[in-house]
């Protein structure tokens, strides 16, 4: 298996600092953008808004917008009226990471129009990556596309960020961590004569370590409102690192079967409730069985235990469904489409549901030692 390496290495421009949207109306002028419309959500803008600049009176002309509830086609396809209606020249999308997938489609969309983005939670990568995310209206996952370029900038205010729910910024530890268990298996089987990839894979090892070392400290932190190392370094990594892998390794850095697995769960309903990142989580543990590295899983256990991330189809509630409803499960990880399929061995319906099954009895006869 062979891939055209194609880097997209992120954002024109980057700051992480208190006091970073100050320098908005600055960046603005430079670009010459005279009209702007700010898609955001409603929590998210109450957030954001008691630290960010007066734009108006900093002489553009500043139109608001509230996001839906989805980054889907309908969506998309509304926001991008709105900047053919209004004339606008830049889009600064303000949220998680749905708001800001959608405002990066409809910017590349509407035909290739400035793009300023200010993540409100680290939740995930979204900020840094030139992909979005979609889903259906009803929030079912329907894959990803790629867009030829990044932001022109983003701005992360630590004091928002701080102040987001704990629960997005541990779904982003578990999706930051995703990105070295499903890149691994596709890194490892190219040589070292491509720096971009080997920036990749030193990308994909951060994503592992700081998590694993920082992450359960930095949840702690941020429990108790404190802006700590620990917590400014994970935060960051949420964001940063994971784009980076697939920034420079591009389809060697991208999603294999934890995020298929997601993509699988979101089609029941017990799931829609769960951050994207939680449902990742647990694809990673099925992605381990499959690759019989239980050795890792065992190191991963605590880990998940403190985060109180799902490791078995009873943290999903999905432990009553019958025999062919989980089979199901498997039967959507393993569609046509998914990215499942770039592991290195032939992963079938049969072996997701037998890993499913061994990942559950795993973990069973764990937790019945440490009782």
């Amino acid at each position: 298996m062979s891939f055209h390496v194609v880097s997209r290495v992120g954002p024109q421009q980057y700051i992480s600092e208190v006091g970073a949207y100050d320098y908005l109306p600055e960046f603005l002028k430079v670009l010459s953008a005279t009209r702007i419309l700010i898609l955001h959500g409603v929590k998210s803008w109450q957030k954001a808004a008691p630290y960010f600049p007066d734009l108006t009176q900093a002489g553009f002309d500043v139109f608001d917008m509230r996001f839906g509830s989805e980054c889907s086609h309908k969506e998309i396809d509304r926001v991008i009226e709105e900047i053919h209606r209004l004339r606008i020249d830049l889009v600064i999308g303000i949220g998680g990471g749905k708001v800001i997938d959608t405002a990066k489609a409809a910017a590349v969309k509407s035909g290739g129009i400035q793009l300023v983005i200010l993540p409100t939670m680290a939740s995930n990568c979204a900020a840094w990556s030139a992909l979005s995310v979609l889903y259906k209206d009803d929030g079912i996952s329907i894959g990803h596309e790629l867009y030829p370029r990044q932001s022109s900038l983003v701005l992360i205010e630590p004091r928002v960020i701080l102040d987001s729910p704990l629960d997005y910024f541990i779904a982003g530890i578990a999706d930051t961590l995703a990105k070295w268990y499903e890149s691994d298996s596709l890194l490892t089987r190219v040589g070292t004569n491509h720096l971009s990839l080997m920036y990749a894979r030193e990308s994909a090892k951060i994503c592992r370590d700081i998590p694993l070392n920082h992450g359960a400290q930095a949840v702690e932190d941020m429990k108790q409102g404190v802006l700590s190392d620990a917590w400014q370094l994970v935060m960051e990594t949420n964001i940063i690192a994971g784009g980076l892998v697939g920034g420079f390794g591009d389809a060697y850095g991208r999603a294999t079967a934890a995020h298929s697995i997601h993509d699988a769960l979101t089609y029941f309903p017990e799931t829609v409730h769960l951050l994207h990142g939680v449902k990742v989580a647990y694809g990673i543990m099925v992605q381990l069985a499959l690759e019989k590295k239980w050795d890792e899983i065992r190191r991963l256990l605590p880990f998940y235990r403190r985060l109180n991330l799902p490791a078995g189809l009873q943290d999903l509630h999905l432990n009553t469904r019958s025999e062919e409803e989980i089979r199901q499960l498997a039967a959507y990880s393993v569609g046509l489409d998914k990215t499942i399929h770039l592991l290195p061995f032939k992963v079938t319906e049969d072996s997701v549901l037998e890993s499913i099954r061994q990942l559950d009895k795993y973990t069973a006869d764990s937790a019945e030692r440490n009782n």
